[in-house]
């Protein structure tokens, strides 16, 4: 069946030490938080140690946090081995950097692609960051919050809470 969250959790801290921020269980999923500079590494360990065995890649994404900065949310598995990690670095507002994880598995090239046209998120060593959905010439990043929606300058939006605006 794999291996147990807290087990999960317990062989990344014990790797990595201060580079594990902390983790929970969600779901029966362990969800660990990491240093952004660490995420290659983490990846490459989990990957790679035969008895961890992260072989697939599911997913790569964002979550703007506002003032907090953005959360970058990865999830991986192990198929042979039957167990789930979700793994999370928050990066700043500023300027968001994070090793790509394209080089650990080729799956993580699109999902960087379009995290980083969505968010604004530069993924250092990725390949390839041309963007996916957009077209060349728009400008901005539209999941972030504060991201103006042309549809709210052509018409007012009635009960929305507009970006940088306060209730």
């Amino acid at each position: 069946m794999g291996l147990a969250p807290d087990e999960l959790a317990a062989r990344l801290q014990d790797r990595f030490g201060e580079a594990v921020l902390g983790w929970e269980e969600n779901f029966g999923e362990a969800v660990v938080r990491v240093l952004p500079g660490a995420l290659r590494e983490v990846a490459t360990f989990l990957k790679e140690t035969p008895d961890l065995a992260f072989d697939f890649f599911d997913f790569a994404t964002a979550v703007d946090r506002e003032e907090a900065g953005f959360e970058l949310v990865v999830e991986i598995a192990s198929l042979s081995l039957g167990h789930r990690l979700r793994l999370k670095a928050l990066l700043p507002r500023e300027d968001p950097r994070a090793p790509s994880l394209t080089p650990v598995w080729a799956g993580a090239n699109w999902h960087e692609r379009e995290t980083a046209e969505m968010f604004g998120i530069t993924f250092e060593g990725h390949p390839n960051l041309a963007k996916l959905l957009l077209p060349e010439e728009f400008e901005g990043h539209p999941l972030r919050k504060d991201f103006v929606l042309m549809a709210r300058e052509a018409k007012p939006w009635p009960g929305a809470k507009e970006p940088g605006g306060h209730e």
